[in-house]
Protein backbone atom coordinates (compact mmCIF):
# COMPACT_ATOMS: atom_id res chain seq x y z
CA UNK A 1 0.00 0.00 0.00
CA UNK A 2 2.68 2.35 0.49
CA UNK A 3 4.27 1.67 -2.20
CA UNK A 4 1.39 2.58 -4.38
CA UNK A 5 0.99 5.35 -2.55
CA UNK A 6 4.65 6.80 -3.27
CA UNK A 7 4.33 5.55 -6.87
CA UNK A 8 1.25 7.70 -6.93
CA UNK A 9 2.78 10.63 -5.43
CA UNK A 10 6.14 10.38 -7.62
CA UNK A 11 3.98 10.48 -11.22
CA UNK A 12 1.61 13.13 -9.77
CA UNK A 13 3.67 15.63 -7.50
CA UNK A 14 2.93 18.91 -9.41
CA UNK A 15 -0.76 18.42 -7.25
CA UNK A 16 1.56 19.85 -4.68
CA UNK A 17 1.44 22.99 -6.51
CA UNK A 18 -2.36 23.16 -5.70
CA UNK A 19 -1.80 22.49 -1.98
CA UNK A 20 0.94 25.09 -1.94
CA UNK A 21 -1.44 27.75 -3.17
CA UNK A 22 -3.77 27.37 -0.60
CA UNK A 23 -0.85 28.32 1.88
CA UNK A 24 -0.07 30.97 -0.54
CA UNK A 25 -3.06 33.07 0.47
CA UNK A 26 -5.20 33.99 3.52
CA UNK A 27 -7.32 31.23 4.57
CA UNK A 28 -8.17 30.77 8.35
CA UNK A 29 -6.98 33.16 11.24
CA UNK A 30 -4.47 30.97 13.04
CA UNK A 31 -0.96 31.64 13.43
CA UNK A 32 0.63 28.61 11.76
CA UNK A 33 -0.89 30.27 8.29
CA UNK A 34 0.01 33.80 8.28
CA UNK A 35 3.03 32.91 6.50
CA UNK A 36 1.79 32.60 3.35
CA UNK A 37 3.73 35.24 1.91
CA UNK A 38 6.61 32.92 1.89
CA UNK A 39 4.60 29.82 0.46
CA UNK A 40 3.61 32.03 -2.82
CA UNK A 41 7.46 32.39 -4.14
CA UNK A 42 7.52 28.37 -4.02
CA UNK A 43 4.05 27.39 -4.46
CA UNK A 44 4.36 26.83 -8.55
CA UNK A 45 7.63 25.11 -8.34
CA UNK A 46 6.44 21.36 -8.55
CA UNK A 47 4.45 22.16 -11.40
CA UNK A 48 6.44 24.16 -13.78
CA UNK A 49 9.36 21.17 -13.38
CA UNK A 50 6.99 18.71 -13.67
CA UNK A 51 6.15 20.32 -17.20
CA UNK A 52 9.45 20.74 -18.35
CA UNK A 53 8.64 16.72 -19.13
CA UNK A 54 6.10 15.01 -21.55
CA UNK A 55 3.71 16.75 -24.62
CA UNK A 56 1.55 19.40 -24.67
CA UNK A 57 -1.44 17.71 -23.21
CA UNK A 58 0.26 16.21 -20.33
CA UNK A 59 1.45 20.05 -19.45
CA UNK A 60 -2.46 21.09 -19.80
CA UNK A 61 -4.02 18.73 -17.85
CA UNK A 62 -1.34 18.51 -15.18
CA UNK A 63 -1.90 22.34 -15.20
CA UNK A 64 -5.71 22.37 -15.66
CA UNK A 65 -5.81 19.75 -12.34
CA UNK A 66 -3.06 21.62 -9.83
CA UNK A 67 -5.35 25.16 -11.09
CA UNK A 68 -8.41 23.59 -10.12
CA UNK A 69 -7.29 22.03 -6.71
CA UNK A 70 -5.51 25.50 -6.02
CA UNK A 71 -8.30 27.56 -6.70
CA UNK A 72 -10.98 25.34 -5.15
CA UNK A 73 -8.80 25.70 -1.86
CA UNK A 74 -8.23 29.12 -2.05
CA UNK A 75 -11.14 30.46 -3.56
CA UNK A 76 -14.32 27.74 -2.59
CA UNK A 77 -16.08 30.34 -0.24
CA UNK A 78 -17.29 32.50 -3.15
CA UNK A 79 -19.64 29.60 -3.69
CA UNK A 80 -21.39 31.09 -0.32
CA UNK A 81 -23.22 33.32 -2.72
CA UNK A 82 -25.32 30.40 -3.45
CA UNK A 83 -25.95 29.51 0.00
CA UNK A 84 -29.45 30.23 -0.11
CA UNK A 85 -30.35 27.87 -2.97
CA UNK A 86 -29.90 24.21 -2.70
CA UNK A 87 -26.80 23.45 -4.22
CA UNK A 88 -26.47 27.04 -5.14
CA UNK A 89 -22.71 26.84 -3.74
CA UNK A 90 -21.80 23.87 -6.03
CA UNK A 91 -23.39 25.21 -9.10
CA UNK A 92 -21.37 28.59 -8.82
CA UNK A 93 -17.88 26.82 -7.68
CA UNK A 94 -18.04 24.67 -10.59
CA UNK A 95 -18.05 27.53 -12.91
CA UNK A 96 -15.85 29.45 -10.53
CA UNK A 97 -13.28 26.56 -10.64
CA UNK A 98 -13.24 25.37 -14.21
CA UNK A 99 -12.97 28.87 -15.68
CA UNK A 100 -10.29 30.01 -13.46
CA UNK A 101 -8.37 26.59 -14.36
CA UNK A 102 -8.68 26.72 -17.52
CA UNK A 103 -7.36 30.56 -17.41
CA UNK A 104 -4.39 29.34 -15.53
CA UNK A 105 -3.71 26.14 -17.30
CA UNK A 106 -3.50 28.37 -20.64
CA UNK A 107 -0.41 30.47 -18.67
CA UNK A 108 1.43 27.24 -18.66
CA UNK A 109 0.50 25.72 -21.22
CA UNK A 110 1.41 29.10 -23.41
CA UNK A 111 4.52 29.69 -21.49
CA UNK A 112 5.96 26.77 -21.69
CA UNK A 113 4.68 26.31 -25.66
CA UNK A 114 7.12 29.41 -26.20
CA UNK A 115 9.68 28.55 -23.51
CA UNK A 116 10.23 25.26 -25.77
CA UNK A 117 11.13 27.81 -29.12
CA UNK A 118 13.53 29.94 -27.14
CA UNK A 119 14.60 27.89 -23.86
CA UNK A 120 17.51 30.91 -22.94
CA UNK A 121 14.43 33.39 -22.93
CA UNK A 122 12.53 31.10 -20.65
CA UNK A 123 13.13 32.97 -17.31
CA UNK A 124 11.24 36.11 -19.51
CA UNK A 125 8.58 34.15 -21.41
CA UNK A 126 6.53 32.59 -18.15
CA UNK A 127 6.05 35.57 -16.19
CA UNK A 128 5.36 37.92 -19.57
CA UNK A 129 2.77 35.54 -20.17
CA UNK A 130 1.55 35.24 -16.72
CA UNK A 131 1.34 39.39 -16.48
CA UNK A 132 -0.10 39.41 -20.39
CA UNK A 133 -3.21 37.03 -19.19
CA UNK A 134 -3.46 38.56 -15.66
CA UNK A 135 -4.09 41.95 -18.09
CA UNK A 136 -6.47 40.47 -20.26
CA UNK A 137 -8.19 39.10 -17.31
CA UNK A 138 -9.03 42.75 -16.42
CA UNK A 139 -11.04 43.98 -19.31
CA UNK A 140 -14.46 43.34 -20.51
CA UNK A 141 -17.59 42.80 -19.33
CA UNK A 142 -16.53 39.55 -17.19
CA UNK A 143 -13.31 40.78 -16.17
CA UNK A 144 -12.48 39.56 -12.79
CA UNK A 145 -8.95 40.32 -11.66
CA UNK A 146 -8.94 39.24 -8.38
CA UNK A 147 -6.24 36.62 -8.34
CA UNK A 148 -3.42 38.23 -9.07
CA UNK A 149 -0.57 35.95 -7.60
CA UNK A 150 0.79 39.46 -5.82
CA UNK A 151 -1.46 40.18 -3.91
CA UNK A 152 -0.39 37.33 -1.50
CA UNK A 153 2.44 39.63 -0.69
CA UNK A 154 0.54 42.61 1.03
CA UNK A 155 1.53 41.81 4.39
CA UNK A 156 5.32 42.00 3.32
CA UNK A 157 5.90 46.01 3.62
CA UNK A 158 9.24 45.97 2.16
CA UNK A 159 8.60 44.37 -0.39
CA UNK A 160 5.16 45.92 -1.44
CA UNK A 161 6.83 49.06 -2.49
CA UNK A 162 7.84 48.05 -5.45
CA UNK A 163 4.74 48.26 -6.66
CA UNK A 164 4.97 52.68 -6.24
CA UNK A 165 7.49 51.87 -9.96
CA UNK A 166 6.26 48.52 -11.38
CA UNK A 167 2.57 48.20 -9.86
CA UNK A 168 1.03 44.75 -9.09
CA UNK A 169 2.09 43.51 -12.67
CA UNK A 170 5.97 44.21 -11.76
CA UNK A 171 5.32 42.23 -8.37
CA UNK A 172 3.75 39.48 -9.86
CA UNK A 173 6.56 39.78 -12.70
CA UNK A 174 9.28 38.97 -9.70
CA UNK A 175 7.41 36.30 -8.11
CA UNK A 176 7.14 34.05 -11.17
CA UNK A 177 10.46 35.17 -12.72
CA UNK A 178 11.46 33.75 -9.30
CA UNK A 179 9.72 30.18 -9.12
CA UNK A 180 10.47 29.97 -12.64
CA UNK A 181 14.24 30.15 -12.25
CA UNK A 182 14.26 28.03 -8.55
CA UNK A 183 12.10 25.44 -10.90
CA UNK A 184 15.19 25.09 -13.58
CA UNK A 185 18.11 25.18 -10.96
CA UNK A 186 16.21 22.28 -8.74
CA UNK A 187 15.09 20.48 -12.12
CA UNK A 188 18.67 20.32 -13.36
CA UNK A 189 20.20 19.75 -9.69
CA UNK A 190 18.18 16.72 -9.62
CA UNK A 191 19.91 15.05 -13.09
CA UNK A 192 23.31 15.50 -11.49
CA UNK A 193 25.03 14.83 -8.27
CA UNK A 194 24.55 16.88 -5.48
CA UNK A 195 28.03 18.40 -4.65
CA UNK A 196 28.44 22.07 -4.39
CA UNK A 197 30.99 22.18 -7.16
CA UNK A 198 28.24 20.53 -9.59
CA UNK A 199 25.39 23.02 -8.23
CA UNK A 200 27.84 25.46 -9.20
CA UNK A 201 28.57 23.85 -12.59
CA UNK A 202 24.61 24.50 -13.81
CA UNK A 203 23.90 27.25 -15.58
CA UNK A 204 20.37 27.61 -14.45
CA UNK A 205 22.37 28.47 -10.59
CA UNK A 206 23.69 31.84 -12.61
CA UNK A 207 19.96 32.87 -13.26
CA UNK A 208 18.76 31.87 -9.78
CA UNK A 209 21.58 34.21 -8.56
CA UNK A 210 20.37 37.10 -10.69
CA UNK A 211 17.33 36.97 -9.39
CA UNK A 212 17.66 36.77 -5.89
CA UNK A 213 19.45 39.80 -6.70
CA UNK A 214 16.61 41.36 -8.09
CA UNK A 215 13.90 40.32 -5.18
CA UNK A 216 16.93 41.72 -2.40
CA UNK A 217 17.27 44.89 -4.78
CA UNK A 218 13.56 45.10 -4.64
CA UNK A 219 13.13 44.80 -0.70
CA UNK A 220 16.35 46.69 -0.24
CA UNK A 221 14.48 49.44 -2.19
CA UNK A 222 11.47 48.81 -0.31
CA UNK A 223 13.07 49.27 3.45
CA UNK A 224 14.75 52.47 2.57
CA UNK A 225 11.47 53.71 1.18
CA UNK A 226 9.64 53.08 4.55
CA UNK A 227 12.98 54.73 6.75
CA UNK A 228 12.74 57.32 4.75
CA UNK A 229 9.20 58.57 4.61
CA UNK A 230 7.60 61.38 6.49
CA UNK A 231 6.63 60.96 9.29
CA UNK A 232 3.67 63.32 9.01
CA UNK A 233 2.73 66.64 10.20
CA UNK A 234 -0.80 68.18 12.40
CA UNK A 235 -1.88 70.15 8.94
CA UNK A 236 -3.97 68.43 6.71
CA UNK A 237 -5.62 65.90 8.65
CA UNK A 238 -9.38 64.89 8.07
CA UNK A 239 -10.48 62.35 10.75
CA UNK A 240 -13.27 59.66 9.63
CA UNK A 241 -15.40 57.03 11.34
CA UNK A 242 -16.72 53.96 9.38
CA UNK A 243 -19.43 52.47 10.96
CA UNK A 244 -19.21 48.35 10.77
CA UNK A 245 -22.99 47.12 11.31
CA UNK A 246 -22.69 43.50 10.19
CA UNK A 247 -26.36 43.74 9.27
CA UNK A 248 -27.64 41.36 6.19
CA UNK A 249 -29.81 43.83 4.03
CA UNK A 250 -30.80 41.06 1.65
CA UNK A 251 -33.27 39.36 4.32
CA UNK A 252 -36.38 40.69 4.14
CA UNK A 253 -35.11 44.31 3.55
CA UNK A 254 -38.70 46.20 3.47
CA UNK A 255 -39.47 44.94 6.78
CA UNK A 256 -36.38 45.41 8.94
CA UNK A 257 -35.22 48.24 7.14
CA UNK A 258 -36.16 50.77 10.29
CA UNK A 259 -34.18 48.32 12.47
CA UNK A 260 -31.11 48.10 10.57
CA UNK A 261 -31.42 51.85 10.38
CA UNK A 262 -31.72 52.33 14.11
CA UNK A 263 -28.27 49.82 14.76
CA UNK A 264 -26.29 52.46 12.03
CA UNK A 265 -27.78 55.48 13.72
CA UNK A 266 -26.85 53.51 17.65
CA UNK A 267 -23.19 52.90 15.94
CA UNK A 268 -22.86 56.66 14.32
CA UNK A 269 -24.13 58.22 17.86
CA UNK A 270 -20.67 56.16 19.25
CA UNK A 271 -18.70 57.01 16.68
CA UNK A 272 -19.77 60.65 17.34
CA UNK A 273 -18.04 60.80 20.61
CA UNK A 274 -14.88 60.46 18.33
CA UNK A 275 -15.89 64.09 16.88
CA UNK A 276 -14.97 62.68 13.21
CA UNK A 277 -14.94 65.02 9.86
CA UNK A 278 -16.76 62.64 7.95
CA UNK A 279 -18.98 59.10 8.56
CA UNK A 280 -18.80 56.43 6.16
CA UNK A 281 -21.26 53.51 6.06
CA UNK A 282 -20.88 50.76 3.83
CA UNK A 283 -21.95 49.27 0.57
CA UNK A 284 -25.52 47.75 1.34
CA UNK A 285 -25.66 50.06 4.64
CA UNK A 286 -29.19 51.25 2.60
CA UNK A 287 -31.17 49.46 -0.12
CA UNK A 288 -33.13 52.80 -1.19
CA UNK A 289 -33.74 55.68 -3.83
CA UNK A 290 -32.20 58.24 -1.01
CA UNK A 291 -30.85 60.50 -4.16
CA UNK A 292 -33.57 59.92 -6.45
CA UNK A 293 -36.43 60.26 -3.44
CA UNK A 294 -34.55 63.83 -2.74
CA UNK A 295 -34.09 65.26 -6.30
CA UNK A 296 -37.82 64.04 -7.12
CA UNK A 297 -39.48 65.26 -4.11
CA UNK A 298 -40.78 61.77 -3.04
CA UNK A 299 -39.53 61.58 0.82
CA UNK A 300 -40.35 58.82 2.63
CA UNK A 301 -39.72 58.06 6.31
CA UNK A 302 -36.48 56.20 5.80
CA UNK A 303 -35.02 58.53 3.15
CA UNK A 304 -35.88 61.23 5.43
CA UNK A 305 -34.36 59.69 8.45
CA UNK A 306 -30.91 59.17 7.19
CA UNK A 307 -30.31 62.37 5.66
CA UNK A 308 -31.77 63.38 9.51
CA UNK A 309 -28.73 61.80 10.71
CA UNK A 310 -26.39 63.94 9.02
CA UNK A 311 -27.94 67.08 9.61
CA UNK A 312 -28.32 66.29 13.31
CA UNK A 313 -24.92 65.05 13.70
CA UNK A 314 -23.22 68.65 11.55
CA UNK A 315 -21.28 65.83 9.65
CA UNK A 316 -21.19 64.49 5.45
CA UNK A 317 -22.10 60.81 4.97
CA UNK A 318 -21.27 58.36 2.40
CA UNK A 319 -23.09 55.43 2.27
CA UNK A 320 -24.34 53.17 -0.42
CA UNK A 321 -27.67 53.07 -1.62
CA UNK A 322 -29.84 52.15 -4.88
CA UNK A 323 -29.52 54.86 -7.85
CA UNK A 324 -31.85 54.86 -10.96
CA UNK A 325 -30.76 56.13 -14.32
CA UNK A 326 -33.28 57.32 -16.63
CA UNK A 327 -33.98 56.78 -20.11
CA UNK A 328 -33.21 60.62 -22.73
CA UNK A 329 -37.20 60.22 -22.47
CA UNK A 330 -37.49 59.79 -19.05
CA UNK A 331 -39.94 56.76 -19.47
CA UNK A 332 -38.04 53.78 -17.81
CA UNK A 333 -35.56 53.77 -15.51
CA UNK A 334 -32.87 51.15 -14.09
CA UNK A 335 -31.18 50.46 -11.08
CA UNK A 336 -27.65 51.43 -10.15
CA UNK A 337 -25.17 50.26 -7.11
CA UNK A 338 -24.75 53.68 -5.71
CA UNK A 339 -22.48 55.40 -3.43
CA UNK A 340 -23.86 58.53 -2.25
CA UNK A 341 -22.52 61.78 -0.49
CA UNK A 342 -24.86 63.71 2.25
CA UNK A 343 -23.72 67.20 3.51
CA UNK A 344 -23.81 68.19 6.53
CA UNK A 345 -27.45 70.06 5.86
CA UNK A 346 -28.61 66.75 4.96
CA UNK A 347 -28.87 66.76 1.06
CA UNK A 348 -27.66 64.42 -1.02
CA UNK A 349 -24.60 66.56 -2.91
CA UNK A 350 -22.95 63.69 -5.54
CA UNK A 351 -23.49 60.19 -6.45
CA UNK A 352 -20.94 57.68 -8.30
CA UNK A 353 -22.48 54.67 -10.05
CA UNK A 354 -20.42 51.47 -9.65
CA UNK A 355 -18.78 51.25 -13.35
CA UNK A 356 -17.36 47.08 -12.60
CA UNK A 357 -20.09 45.66 -11.66
CA UNK A 358 -19.71 41.81 -10.83
CA UNK A 359 -20.53 39.30 -13.27
CA UNK A 360 -23.63 37.43 -12.73
CA UNK A 361 -23.54 38.35 -9.24
CA UNK A 362 -24.76 42.08 -10.52
CA UNK A 363 -25.69 41.86 -14.00
CA UNK A 364 -25.23 39.67 -17.09
CA UNK A 365 -24.59 41.41 -20.32
CA UNK A 366 -25.99 38.54 -22.29
CA UNK A 367 -29.12 37.73 -20.80
CA UNK A 368 -30.75 38.45 -24.39
CA UNK A 369 -28.65 35.31 -25.70
CA UNK A 370 -28.73 32.94 -22.69
CA UNK A 371 -31.93 33.94 -20.91
CA UNK A 372 -31.51 30.72 -18.75
CA UNK A 373 -28.14 31.96 -17.11
CA UNK A 374 -29.86 34.99 -15.91
CA UNK A 375 -32.67 33.05 -14.44
CA UNK A 376 -30.35 30.81 -12.46
CA UNK A 377 -28.30 33.88 -11.10
CA UNK A 378 -31.25 35.42 -10.18
CA UNK A 379 -32.74 32.35 -8.44
CA UNK A 380 -29.33 32.97 -6.16
CA UNK A 381 -29.90 36.49 -5.49
CA UNK A 382 -28.44 37.95 -7.91
CA UNK A 383 -29.29 41.84 -9.14
CA UNK A 384 -29.80 43.72 -12.35
CA UNK A 385 -28.15 46.89 -11.99
CA UNK A 386 -26.46 48.71 -14.97
CA UNK A 387 -23.10 49.90 -14.86
CA UNK A 388 -22.03 53.69 -14.63
CA UNK A 389 -20.40 54.85 -17.22
CA UNK A 390 -17.46 56.93 -16.13
CA UNK A 391 -15.37 58.22 -12.61
CA UNK A 392 -16.22 61.31 -10.71
CA UNK A 393 -14.18 62.63 -7.73
CA UNK A 394 -15.89 63.66 -4.68
CA UNK A 395 -15.21 66.83 -2.93
CA UNK A 396 -15.04 66.86 0.93
CA UNK A 397 -13.63 69.55 2.89
CA UNK A 398 -10.93 71.30 0.24
CA UNK A 399 -10.31 67.41 -0.66
CA UNK A 400 -11.27 65.05 -3.31
CA UNK A 401 -11.62 61.11 -2.80
CA UNK A 402 -12.12 58.31 -5.58
CA UNK A 403 -15.34 56.37 -4.18
CA UNK A 404 -14.87 52.84 -5.22
CA UNK A 405 -17.89 50.19 -4.73
CA UNK A 406 -17.68 46.82 -3.18
CA UNK A 407 -14.36 44.94 -5.51
CA UNK A 408 -13.42 48.24 -7.40
CA UNK A 409 -10.45 48.15 -5.11
CA UNK A 410 -8.94 45.22 -7.53
CA UNK A 411 -9.58 47.06 -11.01
CA UNK A 412 -6.14 49.13 -10.63
CA UNK A 413 -6.66 51.11 -13.42
CA UNK A 414 -9.68 52.78 -12.26
CA UNK A 415 -8.01 53.31 -9.42
CA UNK A 416 -4.71 55.11 -11.01
CA UNK A 417 -7.25 57.03 -13.35
CA UNK A 418 -8.53 58.76 -10.00
CA UNK A 419 -5.07 59.45 -8.74
CA UNK A 420 -4.52 61.19 -12.49
CA UNK A 421 -7.83 63.19 -11.98
CA UNK A 422 -6.45 64.66 -8.59
CA UNK A 423 -7.83 62.27 -6.06
CA UNK A 424 -6.24 62.63 -2.49
CA UNK A 425 -7.65 59.09 -1.12
CA UNK A 426 -9.62 56.16 -1.94
CA UNK A 427 -12.55 55.09 0.21
CA UNK A 428 -14.10 51.59 -0.70
CA UNK A 429 -17.38 50.38 0.28
CA UNK A 430 -18.14 47.23 0.36
CA UNK A 431 -20.60 44.35 1.44
CA UNK A 432 -19.48 40.96 1.92
CA UNK A 433 -21.18 39.75 4.48
CA UNK A 434 -22.66 37.17 2.24
CA UNK A 435 -19.42 34.84 3.31
CA UNK A 436 -18.56 34.45 6.69
CA UNK A 437 -15.17 33.54 6.42
CA UNK A 438 -11.96 35.02 6.95
CA UNK A 439 -10.37 34.33 3.74
CA UNK A 440 -12.73 35.93 1.42
CA UNK A 441 -12.86 39.30 3.85
CA UNK A 442 -8.92 39.25 3.54
CA UNK A 443 -8.25 38.29 0.01
CA UNK A 444 -10.52 41.23 -1.00
CA UNK A 445 -8.63 43.77 1.46
CA UNK A 446 -5.25 42.95 -0.13
CA UNK A 447 -6.08 45.27 -3.33
CA UNK A 448 -6.29 48.08 -0.66
CA UNK A 449 -2.66 48.14 0.67
CA UNK A 450 -1.27 48.02 -3.40
CA UNK A 451 -3.68 50.40 -4.86
CA UNK A 452 -2.38 52.42 -1.35
CA UNK A 453 1.10 52.18 -2.25
CA UNK A 454 0.58 52.29 -6.13
CA UNK A 455 -0.83 55.60 -5.99
CA UNK A 456 1.15 57.00 -3.13
CA UNK A 457 -2.49 57.96 -1.23
CA UNK A 458 -4.37 57.05 1.32
CA UNK A 459 -6.95 53.63 1.38
CA UNK A 460 -9.90 54.01 3.45
CA UNK A 461 -11.90 50.56 3.42
CA UNK A 462 -15.40 50.26 5.40
CA UNK A 463 -17.01 46.88 5.53
CA UNK A 464 -20.54 45.55 6.71
CA UNK A 465 -18.39 42.86 7.85
CA UNK A 466 -15.29 43.82 7.05
CA UNK A 467 -12.06 44.74 6.92
CA UNK A 468 -12.71 48.08 8.04
CA UNK A 469 -9.16 49.48 8.03
CA UNK A 470 -7.34 52.64 7.17
CA UNK A 471 -4.00 51.68 5.05
CA UNK A 472 -1.70 54.63 4.49
CA UNK A 473 0.40 55.65 1.66
CA UNK A 474 3.10 53.37 2.14
CA UNK A 475 0.88 50.31 1.89
CA UNK A 476 0.62 50.33 6.07
CA UNK A 477 -2.37 49.39 7.60
CA UNK A 478 -2.87 52.23 10.33
CA UNK A 479 -5.53 50.58 12.39
CA UNK A 480 -8.50 48.03 12.07
CA UNK A 481 -11.41 46.50 13.38
CA UNK A 482 -12.15 42.59 13.75
CA UNK A 483 -14.01 41.65 10.79
CA UNK A 484 -17.72 40.17 11.90
CA UNK A 485 -17.84 42.64 14.88
CA UNK A 486 -20.04 45.40 15.35
CA UNK A 487 -18.51 48.59 15.93
CA UNK A 488 -16.72 51.39 14.17
CA UNK A 489 -13.32 52.37 13.56
CA UNK A 490 -12.19 56.57 14.21
CA UNK A 491 -8.91 57.19 12.39
CA UNK A 492 -7.01 60.19 10.49
CA UNK A 493 -5.89 60.69 7.37
CA UNK A 494 -2.95 62.59 6.97
CA UNK A 495 -2.60 64.03 3.60
CA UNK A 496 0.67 65.37 4.21
CA UNK A 497 2.08 61.62 3.96
CA UNK A 498 0.36 61.88 0.15
CA UNK A 499 3.54 61.46 -2.18
CA UNK A 500 3.81 61.54 -6.27
CA UNK A 501 4.76 57.80 -7.19
CA UNK A 502 6.00 56.81 -10.51
CA UNK A 503 3.50 53.89 -11.33
CA UNK A 504 0.90 56.30 -11.01
CA UNK A 505 2.76 58.82 -13.61
CA UNK A 506 3.68 55.91 -16.17
CA UNK A 507 1.46 53.37 -15.84
CA UNK A 508 1.77 49.46 -16.32
CA UNK A 509 5.01 49.36 -18.27
CA UNK A 510 5.90 45.50 -16.77
CA UNK A 511 2.49 44.66 -18.96
CA UNK A 512 3.46 46.18 -22.09
CA UNK A 513 6.95 45.56 -22.05
CA UNK A 514 5.67 41.91 -21.96
CA UNK A 515 3.68 42.15 -24.51
CA UNK A 516 6.13 43.45 -26.70
CA UNK A 517 8.64 40.46 -25.85
CA UNK A 518 5.58 38.23 -26.65
CA UNK A 519 4.49 40.02 -29.86
CA UNK A 520 8.56 39.71 -30.95
CA UNK A 521 8.58 35.93 -30.52
CA UNK A 522 5.62 35.23 -31.68
CA UNK A 523 6.71 37.26 -35.27
CA UNK A 524 9.87 35.63 -35.01
CA UNK A 525 7.70 32.32 -34.65
CA UNK A 526 5.97 32.97 -37.39
CA UNK A 527 8.67 34.00 -39.03
CA UNK A 528 10.57 30.81 -38.89
CA UNK A 529 7.31 28.76 -40.10
CA UNK A 530 7.32 30.34 -43.33
CA UNK A 531 10.55 29.73 -43.91
CA UNK A 532 10.21 26.15 -43.90
CA UNK A 533 7.30 26.04 -45.38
Amino acid sequence: MIRKITEWSRRNYYLATGILMFFSFPSYDVWFLKGFPLFAWFALVPLLIYVRKGDFRRVYTASFLAGALGIFLTYHWIGDFGNEVPGGDIIILSFAISVLAVVFATKILAAEFLSRRSERLRPLIYPSVWIVVDGIQSIGFLAFPWTYWGYSQYPFTAFVQVSSVLGIFGVTFIMIIASTVVADYLGSAFTRPLSFRGMLSIPAFRRLFLVAALVAASVVFGALRLATAPEGGENGRLKLAMVQSCIDPWKAWNSNKFTYLAELERLTDAAMEEAPDFIVWSESATLEFISYNFTTGNMNPFTGEVLNIARENKTPLLTGEIGILEDRYGRRIYPQNNAVLISEDGEPVQTYPKINLVPFGEWFPYEKWFPFIKRITESFGASSFVPGSAPSLFELKGRRFGALICYEGIFLRLCRRYRVMGADFFINITNLGWTQTYKGHLQGFASAVFRAAENGIWFVSAGNTGYTALVDPLGRVTSSIPILKKGYLAGEVDFSMNRHTFYSAAGDLVLYASMLLLAVLGAVLIKQRMRGR
